[in-house]
């Protein structure tokens, strides 16, 4: 692996390195469409998915966060030991007190004198995590380990099953960061119930059409007022892609009237959704895994123009990121791009990995993600962790390989 300097001199603080994890199955949107009797256009253009991921009966959100953790340390070539603090966001957690950072810790090796917890608030939660690690590391001359994991779903047949995924994002919170520089910059909340999960309920209650108000309104909030850099890109929580390119028209309009807002989004912000169109949404790793997105494909394909791709940020300078939360809670981050992006970012592997995935039949979908007893599921995976059942009311966890 290449030797990356860090650089030293400056004060800033953001991410230093950040990493995915998809379970290694999928379900094409054509054949679910099909089988719930509905025009695949609706799905694969109405909203913008082509695939949803779906976790195997072995991995739950403690394995899917383990896995990003994981990857994120060991591409990052920090030791678990220089870890001083681990936030995970989740609104997926198996139990209503004890935290699923606990679990992601050990199975980490994460050192004892750790401080670890979870934030809950909807699609937000590992963002506010974030910034409560940035704060955190401009006192400590440690790691902050901020990450998300989620499994969305919404039930047979339910309005929202187009729009389920699974998956993990992995975010290494630093001084002088590798990869971006962050800082909030706008922020909105208002108590609404757009989409909520009643304790007694086994799926979320949602408001489809109300949802995607409250999430304009909130885009509107926090870009409002602004000078805006249009040549930057801007990523955005992304619970389906069709609600993003809404919200960039939006965002356009507010910019430049004169600007084209399809062109623009082609240009500053597509990148970032290909890979939610192949997932689907996974809540709190949204907006994270639009950055993972945005970064892969910026390598793939690096000019928006003709102009050369050079310059001591390869082309590449600043970004806005939009992360919305159910509730509701939203932040607006800048983050501007270390010298060395390109490098950390060509360690991110998850476009081929998305390739190499196990495609699914409907009936196979329905009995791992809804069959009370899936059984076993013996294809091949991508994970170092396996949750391995319920033993005395405990959850118990093993490492493979």
């Amino acid at each position: 692996m290449e030797t990356i300097v860090k650089d030293t001199c400056s004060p800033t603080i953001g991410v230093d390195h950040i990493a995915a994890y998809v379970p290694n199955q999928y379900l094409p949107m054509e054949e679910l469409a099909r089988a719930r009797g509905v025009e695949p256009s609706k799905f694969l253009s109405g909203i913008g998915i082509r695939e949803m991921a779906v976790p195997s009966p072995a991995e739950d959100i403690v394995v899917l966060g383990a896995n990003a953790g994981r990857a994120v340390l060991e591409e990052a070539g920090i030791s678990p030991k220089d870890v001083g603090l681990l936030i995970v966001g989740t609104e997926s957690a198996e139990d209503k007190s004890k935290p699923t950072a606990t679990h992601i810790h050990e199975l980490l090796g994460i050192s004892s004198s750790c401080r670890v917890f979870d934030v809950m608030h909807a699609c937000i939660g590992a963002t506010y995590g974030v910034l409560s690690a940035i704060d955190w590391v401009r006192g400590s001359g440690k790691y902050a380990l901020v990450i998300a994991a989620d499994i969305a779903k919404y039930g047979l047949n339910a309005p929202g099953e187009a729009t389920q995924g699974a998956g993990a994002v992995a975010m290494l919170i630093s001084r002088s960061p590798r990869l971006m520089a962050l800082e909030e910059i706008g922020a909105y909340s208002k108590n609404v119930y757009d989409f909520w999960k009643p304790l007694d309920k086994d799926f979320p209650i949602v408001k489809g059409a109300y949802s995607a108000e409250c999430y304009m309104k909130a885009v509107l909030e926090c870009f409002s007022g602004r000078q805006l850099d249009k040549t930057a890109s801007f990523l955005y929580h992304t619970p389906y892609p069709a609600l993003v390119k809404q919200a960039h028209g939006r965002v356009v309009k507010m910019m430049d009237e004169n600007l084209d807002p399809r062109k623009h989004f082609d240009d500053k912000v597509a990148r970032s959704v290909l890979y939610a169109s192949r997932v689907g949404n996974i809540y709190t790793g949204s907006l994270w895994l639009s950055l993972v997105s945005f970064l892969e494909n910026r390598l793939v394909s690096p000019s928006e123009s003709n102009a050369a791709d050079s310059g001591a940020n390869a082309g590449l300078d600043s970004c806005y990121m939009f992360s919305y939360g159910s509730g509701c809670g939203s932040v607006l981050l800048q983050g501007t791009f270390s010298s060395t992006w390109r490098a950390m970012a060509q360690m991110s592997r998850i476009g081929e990995r998305l390739g190499k995935r196990v495609k699914l039949s409907v009936e196979e979908y329905e009995r791992l993600m809804y069959s009370d007893e899936p059984g076993n599921w013996d294809q091949p995976t991508f994970s170092h962790f396996k949750f391995e059942g319920v033993r005395d009311n405990e959850r118990v966890y093993a490492r493979i390989g």
